[in-house]
């Protein structure tokens, strides 16, 4: 079945039974864990084609919440885990996924540890436009605010908003409302491989 949640609005709860799994159709999700003290750190986005969480789990490990409108097919995780165990094209798909997902991990671990604040911006501005594949370039999605890049990369809201305004005169970047389209992908590819 499909449903649809508005803005903010949490579909997923970290270390609740994981009874279903959800499929997005349109629109896009925050992930995030809670901290004891009550604050919240982004470790991720959903968009269209994803499936969260990407593997077969009894507890979510993560919270989910809709940016703007959201749409998901829910997917009951004993049919999930049926899948599973019948279906080796099943089987192979969430293993690609997961191994996207670790090697995701480890790069943000990288990021985090030994980027610059240039260096991350133009990372995650990649990983965004090439989310899906295919060789093209797609949009950053206008639902992720600079307050939600600024807490996914351990940056502060004024540096990202500071370091968008540069890439936006170097013309890497476009920015059409909150939507933002990257102009010169192999330029932030390099400022990623070299620090200029």
């Amino acid at each position: 079945m499909e449903r649809s949640f508005g803005d903010r609005q949490e579909f997923m709860t970290e270390d609740t039974p994981a009874s279903m799994h959800f499929h997005v159709v349109s629109g896009g999700a925050r992930l995030f864990k809670s901290l004891p003290d009550g604050r919240r750190q982004i470790i991720g986005f959903a968009h269209k084609g994803d499936v969260l969480p990407a593997y077969p789990c009894t507890h979510y490990d993560y919270s989910a919440e809709a940016m703007r409108t959201l749409r998901v097919a829910c997917v009951p995780a004993p049919y999930l885990r049926h899948l599973h165990e019948t279906s080796p094209g099943a089987c192979a798909a969430s293993l690609r996924t997961t191994r996207q997902l670790l090697v995701g991990f480890h790069n943000r671990l990288l990021m985090l540890g030994r980027q610059t604040a240039r260096e991350r911006l133009a990372a995650f501005l990649i990983g965004q436009g090439t989310r899906m594949g295919r060789g093209e370039l797609w949009p950053v999605d206008p639902g992720i605010s600079r307050a939600d890049i600024a807490d996914f990369l351990g940056l502060t809201t004024e540096t990202v908003s500071r370091l968008l305004s540069a890439f936006h005169r170097e013309k890497l970047i476009s920015r059409e409302r909150r939507a933002i389209h990257i102009l010169d992908p192999d330029r932030l590819r390099a400022i990623v491989a070299h620090s200029e």
